[in-house]
């Protein structure tokens, strides 16, 4: 008896003994492991994992040199979709502190929680004139609804100043009996954005400017408001008209031509190839063809004809491309609606959806809607100095008319035999990156080049430059009305279907990237690579098809329930047989 006592006596010793080994190694490994970082990620879409650029951002010394603290007002007793939110943010920030170390702080502060409610009136205040907006929450509770307040923003301070705000999200009202799952997901999905593009934000030391040309009839402020929206915020934007003036282009870094109708004089063409070659940068979204809109909506039919702008036969070509003139027509294709016909909206050939190639300025990017576009070829290709890749083409169905192009409703319904040259892919944007040639080489005078007042150059710096061939790409929809005997205007974004804004019967088909791709074209073309990977990411956001839903509902409640039961049964009626049959070899 005393044996066997001492053999348990010593198994339990060697029980604890391994138990607090175990404890050991595992108290050793978390703290070994705590000096490395690490994360899989084995989601389709990533979500849970940083953009390169975002971490390259994060842990740039040179740009982050001072702590960015954020004061993050979504706290308190919130419902559970906006608690998401919040831990979501918290989860972010938390993954942005392992790259930037301490310069990145925050604190997360309920705006309600004081019991001086004077106090409260006044955070309140403050968060509203620093321009974060309220949201009220209605909550059902007893029969009754209260209305709660909640302040979905954060303030930003940068070396000890207020500079900057974050709205996470913009809704007056949350009813009682609305679901909250879509804003939740939606603003979980533009966390990464919101918060780096902020951050890119505040600790940019000098803002470059991003000139509008202006005086050939370009589009005006209002026709590229939403373009100029996502850049004011992280560039100075105006508007430039040279007029012959050589110091026109002097203070501006890149150089937007959006859609121009009017022809270019030689002066204007001297001072942008000038501004080229000391290394500015140039966007050309340029119309090669000419088409009268309002014949199309009162006839049903129009031409398009050569725009004759004076820079594509030499300016142009001498940078590398070439301007068709031509207008195309794609199977992908985006709505009009043509007056008289029994659909009302019907695709629309001639406003191709354009294909994004394997590019950082398209990767993910929604897709781009054109309108009349032409196409655009590589031209020089022998020419070292300079890399051209193409951004933007049609589909694998298309076709180019060459002009004059005959547009007339008709194709609507009788459709068209595309590929019938044998051209698909057909090329619309193009980048060209290197050192250009002027396009005044050997056509100035022994006497101007030799002025001591300007001093000409004919082989670039390296530069970036952009050729589109369709202006309406960088164009936004402008909502008129009259109010008060006053005219108001306003942007239409973008990315959005104005067929099914204006028609609410009819849901919006598509959401375009226009605006994503100009952005993107300027943060490359700037060298700010930031937010180009940021802004196109996306969550997929995998919601249950509700009618399937409603008509399996039975089917799924009976599966869930019949099946762990049936489950249980098969495994005791195992354990029955091979406990019978176990004790029946004993006996």
């Amino acid at each position: 008896m005393v044996g066997m006592s001492e053999g348990k006596t010593n198994s339990a010793k060697r029980d604890v003994l391994n138990y607090a080994g175990i404890v050991a190694i595992i108290i050793l490994l978390n703290y070994v492991l705590s000096f490395f970082f690490g994360r899989f990620d084995l989601t389709e879409d990533k979500r849970y994992s940083l953009s390169e650029n975002t971490i390259a951002l994060l842990e740039d010394d040179e740009r982050m040199k001072d702590r960015v603290y954020l004061k993050i007002y979504l706290d308190g007793g919130l419902p559970a979709d906006i608690k998401k939110i919040r831990n979501s943010i918290r989860e972010k920030l938390d993954e942005f502190k392992v790259y930037a170390g301490d310069k990145i702080q925050y604190e997360f502060i309920d705006p309600n929680g004081e019991d001086d409610e004077d106090y409260n009136i006044e955070v309140q205040k403050n968060i509203y004139s620093e321009g974060i907006s309220p949201t009220d929450i209605q909550i059902a509770q007893s029969g009754k609804v209260e209305v709660k307040t909640i302040w979905p923003g954060a303030l930003i301070d940068y070396k000890g100043t207020t500079v900057d705000q974050i709205q996470f999200f913009n809704k007056r009202l949350i009813a009682s009996n609305e679901d909250a799952r879509g804003l939740a997901d939606r603003t979980i999905n533009n966390l990464e954005y919101k918060l780096i593009s902020a951050i890119r934000r505040v600790t940019a030391d000098d803002k470059q400017t991003i000139g509008f040309l202006q005086g050939h009839d370009e589009l005006d402020e209002w026709q590229t408001a939403d373009v100029r929206q996502g850049l004011d915020r992280y560039y100075l934007v105006e508007d430039v008209e040279i007029n012959g003036q050589i110091g026109a282009l002097d203070n501006v870094d890149a150089l937007v031509v959006a859609q121009p109708k009017k022809p270019f004089n030689e002066k204007d063409k001297f001072v942008i190839d000038q501004f080229i070659m000391n290394g500015g940068r140039v966007l050309w979204f340029i119309d090669p063809l000419e088409i009268n809109r309002d014949s199309l909506y009162y006839r049903g039919e129009t031409y398009g004809i050569s725009a004759n702008l004076n820079i594509e036969k030499d300016m142009l070509y001498k940078y590398g491309a070439r301007l068709n003139n031509n207008t195309l027509i794609d199977k992908d294709c985006g709505p009009i609606y043509i007056p008289g016909h029994p659909l009302g909206i019907v695709d629309w050939y001639f406003y191709p959806l354009l294909q994004r190639t394997d590019h950082p300025i398209t990767k993910n990017i929604d897709p781009i809607k054109s309108e009349y576009a032409s196409t655009v070829e590589i031209v020089n290709q022998g020419d070292a100095d300079v890399q051209k890749t193409v951004l933007l083409k049609s589909s694998g169905n298309s076709l180019a008319f060459k002009s004059p192009v005959r547009i007339n409703y008709s194709i609507v319904d009788v459709e068209p035999n595309f590929n019938e040259n044998g051209e698909t892919d057909l090329p619309v944007a193009l980048m060209m990156e290197g050192r250009f040639t002027s396009a005044f080489e050997n056509r100035l005078t022994q006497e101007f080049t030799a002025s001591p007042d300007f001093k000409t150059r004919f082989k670039s710096d390296s530069t970036k430059m952009l050729v589109v061939s369709d202006g309406d790409i960088i164009r936004n929809e402008v909502e008129t009305k009259v109010i008060d005997g006053e005219t108001r205007y306003r942007a239409i974004p973008l990315n959005v279907d104005v067929f099914g804004v204006q028609n609410p019967n009819r849901t919006s088909k598509y959401i375009y990237g226009n605006r994503d791709f100009v952005l993107n074209c300027i943060d490359y073309m700037m060298d700010d690579n930031s937010l180009i990977d940021v802004r196109a990411k996306t969550i997929t956001l995998r919601v249950l098809d509700t009618q399937k839903a409603y008509e399996e509902k039975s089917f799924w409640k009976i599966l869930n329930i019949g099946f762990p039961l049936l489950c249980i049964f098969i495994l005791g009626l195992v354990q029955f047989f091979l406990r019978k049959k176990k004790f029946a070899k004993t006996v």
